[in-house]
């Protein structure tokens, strides 16, 4: 593929969690055609006090997108987490969240550590971005945003496939994956 792929997140049907507590809307996976994954990008709603689905063998990457923070307790511990911090845990956590605001969201990136490494970090401003030779997927966190001059709204994802790049305008969350 030559081109960014890019998803509106309007468009996106949500469907409900593994453990049946929450909805998600998922932007971008390598499913297969029964369903199972090695990576995803995914956006979740949370609300109150919710258990989050085991994914054993999986390392996840969470972004809060507001509004507010977040109260995690991961694997016993409690962690406040701000809106557009990350923080990284493992599938195997037990894990609890509970917003501080009603119609929080959280972006998370899942993938096999077997497989995946990832990273997610939080960029603004005009720049080019490259996948090379792993995943990008890019989730504007404004209505400013722009890929390749095509106007995005906010929580509207792209994805770069290997050796595509493109360039950016605006805040956006930057999760990229590569092969181990």
């Amino acid at each position: 593929m030559s081109a960014p792929v890019i998803v509106r997140y309007s468009d996106i049907v949500p469907t409900p969690w593994k453990n049946g507590r929450g909805i998600t809307r998922n932007l971008f996976d390598d499913a297969d055609a029964a369903g199972e994954w090695t990576w995803r990008v995914s956006i979740a709603e949370i609300t109150g006090t919710q258990p989050y689905s085991p994914y054993p063998g999986v390392r996840r990457g969470q972004v809060a997108l507001g509004p507010g923070a977040v109260d995690l307790r991961i694997g016993g511990r409690e962690r406040v987490l701000e809106e557009e911090a990350v923080i990284f845990f493992d599938g195997e956590d037990a894990v609890d969240a509970t917003p501080r605001a009603s119609g929080f969201l959280d972006l998370n990136v899942m993938a096999r550590r077997d497989r995946w490494t990832g990273a997610v970090e939080i960029v603004d401003g005009l720049g080019r971005v490259s996948a090379d030779a792993g995943i990008v997927v890019l989730v504007a966190l404004g209505d400013t945003a722009s890929v390749d001059g095509d106007g995005l709204r906010r929580l509207d994802g792209v994805m770069l496939e290997p050796t595509v790049s493109a360039t950016l305008t605006g805040r956006f969350v930057v999760a990229a994956l590569a092969r181990n």
